[in-house]
């Protein structure tokens, strides 16, 4: 039988105590544990218990610590207050170690037949990116001509009146856009060089100049010529290097990307987007160990290279896989944002450990 009594009964100290027998003392809890039984005021009492234990520990008043002969009762105090300031500090990730740099995706819903519409659209929101501290944005591919290549009728005559060269009226006002706001701007568009069509991307830098530029080199669409380099070029933030939609699909292409050095992938698309690309996006970001940026019209990505998405947008919302921005599904239920994060280079520049354990020996020649 459990003496409940005893439980409930109040501790007097020693020095307080008389010579009155204990059990009158508990005597006087006895009426309580008959009225409502000994097992009720048990169940009753040990959460109390509990909870009183729990506050003593909060508080701090433990026990004094046993201490090892010749050891002053002052150290173990001080390592205790070490112990307490180290565990209070807060956690930095790596990623937000040093001065980080805005990159921005420009979702872009497509804007065809009116030239003057797209170029005003994609310098509002390039304006936009930068008012929230991008300086590298990069907008879907060929937004200057609304991805047009897949209409149906389209011939190369009349593909080639909507394309431009990279010294065109359009590029040159975008090149003014990124000279005043003193940042990266990569643009898709479908490049018109000695009569041939190219799905390009020009990456344009601070003072208005041709930093570099990429034609698609993979699943390239009818009536544009096929890209043969994976260049990587360097900018005042880092190493950066470019893949226009399909292009990621296949790993090799990110991979050579990565070899080059690149530490930040650009991708202009125009194509599938929504779960599945997010999880081929953060995989190509996680095993090469970079940073992707991808922009599409429905949906803009910021993803670090641990794979973790930093920023996202999905203008509609709840689709497994997002169907190609073709004729079919223009503009449909999108509409324009800036996908603007902070990223640290610097930081996951020191700490690129997948590439290092590769062994090319045993599969570069495949």
């Amino acid at each position: 039988m459990i003496d409940v009594a005893s439980l409930v009964a109040p501790k007097i100290p020693p020095s307080q105590q008389n010579d009155k027998p204990r059990k009158d003392r508990r005597a006087m809890f006895t009426p309580l544990c008959e009225k409502i039984g000994e097992k009720k005021l048990l169940l009753w009492l040990l959460p109390l218990t509990v909870i009183v234990s729990l506050g003593i520990v909060s508080s701090g008043r433990l026990p004094a610590p046993v201490r090892a002969e010749g050891e002053s009762p002052d150290s173990r105090q001080q390592q205790g207050n070490t112990a307490t300031s180290t565990s209070q500090a807060p956690a930095t990730h790596r990623g937000e170690q040093n001065d980080r740099v805005g990159v921005a995706a420009l979702v872009l819903p497509n804007v065809r037949g009116n030239a003057s519409l797209a170029l005003e659209r994609i310098e509002n929101y390039v304006r936009k990116a930068a008012e929230l501290g991008a300086k590298i944005v990069v907008t879907p591919e060929t937004c200057l001509d609304g991805y047009v290549c897949h209409q149906q009728g389209l011939t190369h005559e009349k593909f080639c009146k909507l394309a431009e060269p990279e010294t065109g009226p359009r590029i040159a006002r975008l090149r003014e856009v990124a000279r005043e706001l003193d940042l990266y701007l990569c643009v898709g568009f479908s490049e018109l060089e000695n009569d041939q069509l190219f799905n390009t991307a020009l990456l344009i830098g601070p003072g208005g100049e041709t930093v570099g530029k990429y034609r698609k080199t993979h699943g390239v669409e009818q009536l544009y010529e096929i890209g043969d380099e994976l260049p990587v070029f360097e900018t005042r933030h880092g190493k950066v290097g470019i893949l226009i939609c399909f292009d990621r699909q296949l790993p090799e292409a990110a991979r050579s990307l990565a070899a080059q050095g690149a530490e930040l992938i650009l991708i202009p698309s125009n194509g599938m987007w929504g779960r599945m690309n997010d999880a081929l996006l953060r995989t190509r970001a996680y095993e090469n160990g970079l940073f992707l940026v991808f922009a599409h019209p429905r949906d803009g990505l910021v993803i670090d290279p641990g794979g973790r998405v930093l920023a996202a947008n999905m203008s509609v919302p709840g689709q497994g896989v997002g169907l190609p921005t073709d004729t079919d599904t223009e503009d449909a239920g999108g509409w324009p944002e800036a996908v603007v994060r902070k990223i640290d280079l610097a930081a996951w520049r020191q700490a690129r450990g997948n590439l290092s354990n590769r062994r090319p020996q045993l599969y570069d020649n495949q």
